[in-house]
């Protein structure tokens, strides 16, 4: 029997947090299809010997953070609402646009 075929395993629970439960079994079922092999590659045969982590690997990371499970990385530091830094200066002016038919009338 072929693969696509076969019925999916029991996940169990949806983790606590999780907001698309969707989402976090389809990124889970990718991210334990593409596993390192013994050299550092992926051992999928989809990713033709790709170095791990392959793209697969790398969007199913990135769904997991979508669907609310994993932590997301912050690149940079953290400010509550009230905190934000200062602008340094204000938003340039963009150019007034007028359409030809604004201007015939």
């Amino acid at each position: 029997m072929p693969e696509t075929d076969q019925q999916p395993r029991g996940r169990g629970r949806t983790p606590e947090g999780v907001t698309d439960p969707l989402l976090w079994r389809l990124a889970t079922d990718v991210a334990e299809a593409h596993q390192p092999d013994e050299t550092g590659h992926c051992d999928n045969l989809l990713c033709d010997g790709q170095a791990w982590p392959c793209e697969a690997t790398r969007n199913a990371r990135r769904a997991l953070v979508l669907a609310g499970t994993a932590p997301q990385e912050r690149t940079g530091p953290r400010y509550d609402d009230e905190q934000w830094p200062a602008r340094e200066g204000a938003l340039p002016t963009l150019p007034q646009r007028h359409s030809r038919t604004a201007a015939a009338a």
